[in-house]
């Protein structure tokens, strides 16, 4: 099972699920959806969140939230 955490920058992943928590409402509001594509752009330099790309958008995501996102990479 991997995280959009554990996506390397560039890397394409579809979300699988979101985990049930506390941040799971946030990342709907998002856009953060089961099925939609997610690309890793980058991690910020001391850590803390990622900015990915979803769609036409971009958005950073905290770390703690980040893995709470199932995904399965693609290729």
């Amino acid at each position: 099972m991997q995280t959009l955490a554990t996506l390397r920058p560039g890397e394409t992943g579809t979300i699988m699920l979101l985990d049930e928590g506390t941040y799971t409402c946030k990342l709907l509001n998002l856009g953060l959806l089961p099925k939609s594509r997610v690309t890793m752009i980058r991690r910020s330099p001391f850590g803390g969140a990622y900015y990915v790309k979803l769609e036409r958008h971009q958005l950073a995501v905290r770390e703690e939230e980040a893995g709470t996102i199932i995904i399965e990479k693609t290729k």
